[in-house]
């Protein structure tokens, strides 16, 4: 009896962590054409779906590519939330022919990643910023 009382409690809290982690969950679709890299994972170009499942202060990131459903978890941290862009975008900082995730920008401000240090002995090259439109979707 005991057994059953504690998997039907264990069921109604998993039950309702899991309905708030979706109900606060912000889902964006964004094509990139070229890999990029988030944090140490280097990702090929394609469809990808963007989270922020809120957890209450913590903000978490997923990255899922559309097609091979494979996730990476990326830590950022919003800066400057009065900046209101008109076009919701992903940006990334280019140099020497490769790219990484450098922002989000929505319009709940503007969430920053840290871009990949440079090794000891490399030269400076030239950055460049890309923007790409994304677009919002929530439920589909």
């Amino acid at each position: 009896m005991k057994t059953l009382v504690y998997r039907m409690v264990t069921f109604a809290a998993s039950a309702l962590v899991l309905g708030t982690m979706a109900y606060g969950q912000t889902q964006m679709k964004v094509e990139i054409p070229f890999a990029f890299s988030v944090g140490k994972a280097t990702l090929p170009p394609g469809s990808y779906l963007f989270y922020r499942p809120s957890l209450g202060s913590v903000t978490m990131t997923i990255l899922e590519n559309t097609a091979s459903h494979n996730s990476v978890y990326a830590v950022g941290a919003y800066v400057n939330s009065n900046d209101r862009p008109s076009e919701p975008s992903f940006v990334f900082a280019c140099a020497s022919g490769t790219c990484s995730l450098s922002a989000v920008r929505t319009a709940g401000g503007t969430l920053m990643y840290s871009a990949p240090h440079k090794t000891a002995g490399s030269q400076s090259a030239l950055v460049s910023f890309i923007s790409i439109p994304i677009t919002t979707r929530n439920g589909d």
